[in-house]
């Protein structure tokens, strides 16, 4: 056995040489000198003949000197984790839900992909409010005049463009009425013609970039900036 100190040694070694048992001790001059080295040497070892050893276990776990080390019972839930069988099958269940995970997210995005909205879709179908253009350089907002009384609250758009599916399109005034014209989805364009004033400015074919909440019309000297209405009426 090892001890840090002489003094714990000194009462298991009085133990066994009372019950007959011939002692012998190592370091423990070295320790009684300087007791900080104890840890350095690896404590004070007490040793009997080997003949007497079980006979000197026997006797110091009588005694409570040496304490057996018992392997604590396994909980029902531990059992079963290192159970091989069920390593196994949660192996297995682990493998079955990523893949079905993975399969399912396949599937979403390949039906989101096929159902998303065409290009004319979003165009008709969503409503657009034009938030401000760029001509020649210099930004612009729109500002449409009614003969009918106008009451226009916080989020709410009047200066809306409006894509037709028969072809008709209609845009906010500058200080004017709407202005109304004609508009054709070919080749990746917009083509509008027929503009009933400002045609100038506004009848031309542009280019154009395109999403669910965002609007933007290219052209040569002009573009045009929208946004999802998502308060407002017709």
């Amino acid at each position: 056995m090892t001890f840090m100190f002489p003094t714990e040694l000194a009462v298991v070694k009085s133990k066994l040489e009372s019950e007959g048992i011939e002692c012998r001790v190592l370091d423990e001059h070295t320790v009684q000198a300087h007791n900080f080295l104890s840890q350095a040497i690896g404590g004070v070892r007490l040793q009997v003949a080997e003949s007497n050893l079980e006979k000197a276990k026997l006797i110091l776990k009588e005694n409570g000197f040496i304490r057996e080390n018992k392997k604590s019972e396994q909980s029902k839930v531990e059992k079963k984790i290192s159970d091989p069988k069920f390593q196994k099958t949660f192996k297995f269940l682990l493998f079955s839900i990523i893949t079905i995970t993975i399969v399912l997210g396949l599937f979403a995005f390949t039906y989101l992909y096929i159902n998303r909205p065409t290009d004319l879709e979003l165009l008709t179908k969503k409503k657009w409010c034009i938030d401000y253009i760029v001509y020649q350089n210099q930004e612009y907002v729109p500002y449409t005049i009614s003969d009918k009384v106008q009451i226009r609250l916080m989020e709410e758009c009047f200066e809306k463009l409006n894509f037709q599916t028969n072809g008709y399109i209609q845009f906010p005034g500058f200080n004017s009425p709407r202005i109304n014209g004609n508009w054709k989805l070919e080749n990746n364009f917009i083509s509008v013609s027929q503009i009933d004033t400002l045609d100038f400015l506004l009848e031309r074919k542009y280019e154009y970039k395109i999403n669910q909440s965002e609007l933007i019309l290219s052209s040569d000297s002009l573009k045009i900036y929208c946004s999802t209405l998502k308060y407002g009426y017709y």
